[in-house]
């Protein structure tokens, strides 16, 4: 008997693996001992049995109409679809061709109405004990997680899995090497202020690689800051498996049907503590990422029509609404978001439109003026150094507070080698005892550091205000022949312009030549 052979795996893994070659050959096999003359072979690598459109499987039907062979043998009835519905439609047209079905499996030359409803039943079966399996695995992950457990073997960036064993569920271990890394994109953006896919560049200049593939992509840089692992707690049940809107397809057929993931409700998420020792980023570090990323966000140029110079910057005084940039009649205006959000209902908010001729020369100007201002700058410093000065004398009573602790705990030392030279404890209770004491002793010696170190942030005022005077003067002569672009990174100083009425406010900080910002506050306010 002329046939043809049939053989799907489910997986790319089990594409990889070899698995696809193993179900042929072991097909191969059964038709030689049977007496079987194979005409053609055909396959699907990594295409999900819950599709219908396979392009093997429609080779096959479409040789079948041809009359190129009499049967089909295929491994097993879940190798040919895992719906009962698609057995019955494949079923249906191959008998139209006069081609039979042979599964390995349950070979049965009988085409008798008992032996179609026996092969139904066992599909049927099949479909619902793959259910249940999903079912049950959902609810022991489930359960798992609130036990707080980790679920999955594939860590994020940073961290290594190490598999369960009889006597220890599967655990997180920080990758050192990584983990260096995670701190230097978070220090990247916060610091250096950079946008991700600068990151991606300077990680790629530095010879920093992934950990999959050649170069960093920017949606994997978003999941890194993004992730709240790296701060010590990471969820379960966070996502949904669905189907994508534009599925990724192979030719003319897609392999998966659920490729895509949305989030769930925050309230269904389950959240795992990890150890202390797991945090790689502080929250105040995570927080402050995800302040850079919004903040990265307004004002990236990308994607943008016209120019705006004060994009994301500007707030309604009357709603707090962020301002957004518009066009009509080829000019440029900035409009309140909030003003036709409502609509067809009556508006919530009547701030009028400025024109971006009008506010934008007035912001700049403004801002220029404080920058050449070594009057206002040195107000603002000496304001930080008098707040510096109030808090010298508290500074040096937890000095001084910090080193009574410290020589109460070196006598306790002291006292324990006496009673240890009598003979009264042993050497193991001895270094027990004392460890603990030197390492409450190493934690107060550090704290005391911070303290001298903050008593010494102090510079002399003829120093700081000839460095002012100097930075004054230096950006008097570079402010008229900036571009665009250099004008708009200037303005990061802003941290938000308030437009109420006719009035303009302007507030900012100017990064100070120590390690920390002078504030300056309100830095114009001005009517527009």
């Amino acid at each position: 008997m002329d046939i043809a052979i049939y053989a799907r795996v489910s997986t790319e893994s089990q594409e990889n693996d070899g698995t696809i070659e193993s179900q042929l050959a072991a097909l191969r096999e059964f038709a030689n001992k049977e007496g079987y003359t194979i005409i053609n072979e055909y396959a699907d690598n990594g295409y999900s049995g819950e599709l219908l459109a396979r392009p093997g499987l429609d080779k096959l039907r479409d040789d079948a109409t041809k009359n190129k062979f009499e049967a089909v043998l295929i491994h097993s009835p879940d190798r040919l679809a895992r719906k009962y519905g698609y057995h019955y439609i494949i079923n249906e047209e191959l008998k139209k061709s006069n081609v039979r079905i042979i599964f390995k499996s349950r070979p049965s030359n009988d085409d008798t109405p008992e032996d179609f409803i026996s092969n139904g039943i066992t599909e049927l079966v099949a479909e619902y004990e793959k259910l249940k399996i999903l079912e049950r695995t959902r609810r022991g992950k489930l359960h798992k997680a609130k036990s707080g457990n980790i679920i999955g073997s594939i860590p994020p960036y940073g961290y290594k899995y190490i598999p369960k064993t009889k006597k220890k569920t599967g655990y997180y271990k920080v990758n050192e090497s990584e983990a260096e890394v995670v701190k230097k994109i978070f220090d990247l953006l916060i610091n250096k202020e950079l946008s991700v896919r600068s990151i991606a560049k300077e990680l790629t200049r530095i010879e920093i690689n992934p950990r999959k593939g050649l170069h960093w992509r920017t949606s994997t840089l978003h999941r890194i800051l993004r992730d709240k692992t790296y701060t010590g707690v990471t969820f379960y049940n966070k996502h949904i498996s669905c189907e994508s809107k534009k599925p990724k397809v192979t030719g003319n057929y897609k392999r998966r049907n659920n490729t895509s993931l949305r989030l769930r409700p925050v309230d269904e998420w389950i959240a795992i503590k990890l150890p202390k020792h797991l945090i790689i980023i502080d929250k105040k570090t995570f927080d402050l990422a995800q302040k850079q990323l919004r903040r990265n966000s307004k004002l990236s140029p990308r994607n943008v029509k016209h120019k705006y110079l004060l994009r994301g910057l500007i707030e309604c005084g009357n709603c707090n609404s962020p301002f957004h940039g518009g066009s009509c009649h080829e000019k440029l205006y900035y409009r309140c978001g909030n003003r036709d959000r409502t609509f067809p209902l009556p508006k919530e908010c009547n701030a009028s439109s400025i024109k971006a001729e009008r506010i934008e020369p007035l912001v700049w100007n403004a801002v220029s003026k404080a920058l050449q201002n070594p009057k206002l700058i040195i107000d603002q410093v000496e304001k930080k150094q008098a707040r510096l000065q109030d808090n010298q004398s508290n500074t040096e009573f937890l000095i001084k507070d910090i080193d009574k602790q410290i020589n109460k705990l070196s006598e306790k030392i002291d006292r324990l080698l006496d009673i240890y030279t009598d003979g009264s404890i042993s050497k193991d209770m001895l270094n027990s005892r004392i460890g603990k004491l030197q390492k409450q002793k190493n934690e107060l010696l550090q704290e005391r550091q911070k303290y001298i170190n903050i008593k010494a942030n102090k510079l002399s005022s003829n120093v700081v205000h000839r460095d002012i005077k100097f930075y004054c003067d230096t950006v008097k002569k570079r402010l008229k022949s900036l571009s665009f672009e250099e004008r708009i990174e200037v303005l990061k100083i802003v941290t938000k312009i308030v437009v109420k009425d006719q009035t303009v406010v302007i507030k900012g900080v100017i990064p100070a030549w120590q390690k920390e910002d002078s504030s300056l506050g309100c830095i114009a306010s001005q009517s527009c």
